[in-house]
């Protein structure tokens, strides 16, 4: 464009508070940042940076961002702006595994240098899908396990259940389980509830949560209900199961005359 003269490659924001002697927003006005407001991990995040120019004749502007200590670069890597005009300034990057502020600097070129501007941050959530399984489900009695639902338990016995939730998520999360053991009467013989503690389960991961003891003392079918979370703050049922837990055997009666025999008879 004529009457412009060629600028240098930006450089890059320099230390946040050490800006020009000219006043922030002086000569740029950064009037909108556009980005999705979630994204998932991995998911290409793009980002529109739209930048008016202030004074009263055409110059360069040129635009910067930060999220986390990384800084992201825009296309174009400046442009020559008209006065009043308002240009636009793209750049895309894969989110992290977390929360982000995407800060953005806006510069103009004086002739001789660039000089930091106008300031403009937009904060972009990680979006979650909850996603878990209930990989793995266990009944113990008496030092034997079985996997649920388990049959022909001996009466008596004392029950212990051994629940494995899954993380099937891209992060690490914290998961939590609800259960409920009902006797062949309907009667509630074990409710049990947790939140695993720190560390919490990687991606692909198992997590084992183990109940409280209780009476297998009637026979027929005992059944349980599961549920498996995830987000705390926020409960998110990923995975459930209501079914059969066992089925317990009977005990077989001792007879009431096993020890009678005859040791000696007498003939009248």
């Amino acid at each position: 464009m004529e009457g412009y003269l060629e600028a240098p490659p930006i450089a890059g924001p320099g230390p946040i508070g050490q800006l020009a002697a000219i006043a922030v927003g002086a000569y740029t006005d950064i009037v909108s940042v556009i980005a999705p407001a979630e994204a998932a991990y991995g998911d290409w995040v793009s980002v529109e940076v739209r930048v008016k120019n202030l004074a009263d004749y055409g110059i360069y502007i040129a635009v910067t961002g930060r999220h986390n200590g990384v800084d992201i670069s825009f296309s174009p890597e400046y442009a020559t702006v008209d006065p009043g005009a308002t240009y636009s300034f793209t750049s895309s990057f894969r989110m992290p595994d977390s929360d982000i502020r995407l800060d953005v600097w806006s510069f103009f070129w004086t002739g001789t240098e660039w000089y930091q501007d106008d300031y403009d941050y937009v904060d972009i959530a990680l979006k979650v899908t909850y996603e878990g399984t209930i990989s793995r489900k266990e009944l113990e009695h008496d030092g034997a396990r079985d996997s649920i639902p388990a049959y022909d338990i001996p009466q008596n016995e004392r029950g212990l259940v051994h629940i494995w939730g899954r993380n099937d998520t891209s992060v690490t999360q914290r998961m939590g389980i609800w259960w409920q053991v009902r006797d062949p009467d309907g009667r509630i013989v074990e409710e049990y509830s947790a939140w695993e503690f720190w560390p919490y389960t990687s991606p692909g991961d198992d997590h084992e949560f183990i109940g409280g003891r209780f009476y297998l003392d009637k026979p027929g079918t005992y059944t349980i209900a599961v549920q498996l979370f995830m987000n705390p703050d926020n409960q998110v049922v990923v995975d459930d199961y209501y079914g059969t837990l066992c089925t317990v055997e009977a005990a077989v009666p001792e007879p009431s005359f096993r020890r009678f025999g005859m040791t000696e008879y007498i003939t009248a």
